[in-house]
């Protein structure tokens, strides 16, 4: 068990990031990406030691903890089920992504769940944290749900690998990437990889 100083630290550092985050989803999207969210996702990954962390993910509105001896940094969401044309959404981890549903106006969403009109405008945001996956509901009209539970209201979640995540009738997985498929992906999305 942390001693209660070393918790309060890492209660208001969660509080700093969730703030920060928040911010910057509320401004005009800046190619450059708000600096003070991009300081906090780098100050999470130093944070980050050998030692096995412990991952929580929601379950029958219940947070359990499953230990998880890596850190899985590159990740994509995987249809399962909804009306999108795409299969999958690539996961930034050096900035937070948001969640939504354009309409029919060109959209600045990193993971854009139009035609699904029970997805909210601005339904959810899921980013890195040098831990692992968080996901936050952004008061959407009709949540986001983990297992059985809607985490509408319970404000950061962490999520383990291979979770399901329903935005209104559409359900996505969380799918790790391997190092390999991460670089094949930013490759085809016109981002060259390092060889």
């Amino acid at each position: 068990m942390r001693p209660l100083q070393a918790q309060q630290k890492t209660a208001d550092g969660d509080q700093a990031f969730t703030e920060a985050a928040e911010a910057w989803l509320l401004r005009p999207r800046n190619p450059h990406a708000d600096e003070a969210v991009l300081e906090a996702v780098q100050r999470r990954q130093e944070r980050q030691g050998d030692a096995p962390r412990a991952h929580t993910t929601a379950a029958d509105n219940a947070m359990h903890a499953t230990p998880s001896p890596t850190v899985v940094r590159a990740a994509q969401l995987v249809k399962l089920q909804g009306e999108q044309q795409r299969e999958t959404w690539l996961l930034p981890s050096d900035r937070p992504a948001l969640v939504g549903r354009s309409g029919k106006k060109a959209s600045s969403l990193d993971v854009d769940l139009w035609p699904d009109i029970s997805v909210s405008r601005r339904h959810a945001m899921i980013w890195f944290d040098g831990e692992g996956w968080c996901i936050v509901d952004l008061h959407s009209a009709n949540g986001t749900v983990l297992g059985d539970g809607n985490i509408r209201g319970q404000g950061v979640i962490r999520l383990a690998p291979e979770t399901k995540i329903q935005f209104g009738r559409t359900v996505l997985r969380l799918t790790p990437l391997a190092p390999e498929s991460g670089e094949r992906a930013h490759t085809r999305a016109g981002v060259p990889s390092a060889d």
